[in-house]
């Protein structure tokens, strides 16, 4: 019997009214113990308005582990169901809940730690990632991208670089954040891994199993906070769990997988690239011919990217529930023009500033798509070339190059990502994580650069992230 079909302890789910799940599109999973604090602020800041929409309702529930405080107390106000851990650890919590989640037909789940160190607004973003294809999300914790508060957490991002370091080099991918408590994944995928680990090395499991299986997975920034309340994790122990955990499972090429189906993958790499350069919006420019495809696209990024607007032909930006109404011009041989022109989004980098942009172009798919990103000009190279050490170069540029930079030397890349705090260069490197090769434009223009999916360039499938 898999660990699909093994039935559940009963004493798991006691007392939970299970048809408040039922047709529920996601559930967002929060592991307890002793947690009261944080719990409660977690559950405050959840977007609840949001959870309940047609078609994707959205349900939370806490797994426990034994709580003595008022974590429990904390649940009921809020009236969040909490399922009773019959393991232990936080891996058999995870273990626990996903396979209960599954068995109540639910696709996706999303996995917070409830100490408040993750705020709730990538909820949403990684969900739309996951219902255009995506099978696992991981959330790279921001401050890992600037200096270091203390001592004891400098001693924490030392352990999670050595931890990424190696995983990365073993597996020959960029992987920024081995261990974050932020993930969300398929429940069918997740059900697939085979998963066992019941400690704090759970996520690398999940994550080195995924990309051994070829999965699709991305990385995508999130805030980080200090914990309310008493850390769990014991460096040296469950650090040296972590680490043979990576030994025996980062190493090997990707086994063969049955692909999932990917519906509308080039809008979900769209909305990964918004998150990666922190985007207010998106600007989607169409033919009128392409006007209906170009207003979908629109309105699926609207939800994390508001400022997103359609320009169909000459036309000013408007919201995308206009963008059908506008009508081709008169003129036939502008509509012969504009028919013959490719669908374009511009994406401006949350970094840019007022000045001289520059820009870098993404490749989506094919010839027929492209996705144009402003860039701040400092950190575009002079029309010489590359020096070794700038910014997007350590980040996977290279001038002239076609080979995707996670087959060359993706450990160096998660290390400069620790060592440089600027933000276009974390921007870049979430880019290269991801599956973009960075590459040099032609310069006709002024200097910019240009990211080429490895669909784009041939790569497989299942390595298109």
């Amino acid at each position: 019997m898999n660990s699909i079909q093994k039935p559940l302890p009963q004493s798991l789910d006691a007392g939970i009214d299970v048809s408040r799940f039922q047709g529920a599109f996601a559930a967002v999973i929060l592991p307890t113990l002793n947690e009261e604090k944080g719990l409660e602020r977690t559950i405050s800041e959840f977007p609840l308005d949001t959870f309940n929409g047609v078609g994707h309702r959205i349900v939370p529930v806490i797994i426990d582990g034994g709580s003595t405080d008022g974590t429990l107390e904390v649940a009921r106000k809020w009236g969040i169901p909490v399922l009773k851990q019959t393991s232990r650890g936080k891996g058999g919590a995870m273990l626990e809940a996903i396979r209960w989640v599954y068995q109540q037909g639910i696709p996706f789940a999303v996995v917070l730690d409830a100490d408040a160190t993750y705020p709730p607004d990538r909820i949403l973003p990684t969900l739309d990632l996951l219902r255009r294809g995506t099978d696992l999300v991981i959330g790279v914790r921001r401050p890992v991208w600037g200096p270091p508060s203390d001592v004891k957490d400098l001693v924490h991002r030392v352990g999670n670089l050595v931890m990424s370091y190696t995983s990365s080099a073993l597996a020959r991918r960029p992987i920024l954040d081995l261990c974050s408590g932020f993930w969300g994944v398929s429940t069918e995928r997740f059900m697939e891994l085979g998963l066992g680990d019941t400690t704090f090395a759970i996520e690398a499991e999940l994550v080195l199993k995924s990309i051994r299986r070829g999965f699709s997975v991305q990385q995508i920034p999130v805030k980080y906070r200090e914990r309310l309340g008493i850390a769990k994790l014991h460096a040296v122990r469950d650090g040296g769990q972590i680490l043979l955990t990576i030994l025996q499972y980062a190493r090997g090429a990707p086994s063969s997988s049955s692909p999932r189906p990917v519906r509308s993958a080039w809008s979900r790499d769209i909305l990964s690239i918004g998150l990666a350069l922190g985007a207010p919006g998106a600007v989607v420019e169409c033919a009128p011919t392409d006007a209906a495809e170009a207003a979908d696209l629109a309105r699926f990024l609207l939800r994390n990217l508001p400022d997103t607007r359609v320009k169909v032909g000459d036309f000013h930006p408007v919201h995308p529930a206009r963008a059908e109404m506008i009508s081709p011009a008169r003129d036939p041989r502008a509509n012969a023009d504009l028919e013959a022109s490719p669908l374009v989004v511009s994406i401006p980098s949350g970094s840019s500033e007022v000045g001289d942009p520059r820009s870098m172009t993404v490749s989506i798919r094919n010839r027929h798509r492209q996705l144009t990103i402003e860039l701040p000009s400092e950190a575009v190279e002079p029309r010489s070339g590359s020096h070794p050490n700038s910014a997007w170069a350590r980040a996977g540029g290279r001038m002239g190059s076609n080979v995707p930079h996670r087959e060359t030397f993706p450990s160096l890349m998660v290390v400069t990502s620790r060592l440089n705090f600027q933000l276009e260069h974390q921007q870049q490197a979430l880019l290269v994580a991801n599956g973009f090769r960075v590459v040099a434009q032609a310069r006709t223009k002024p200097p910019s650069l240009k990211v080429a999916s490895n669909e784009a360039v041939g790569a497989s499938p299942s390595s298109s992230q």
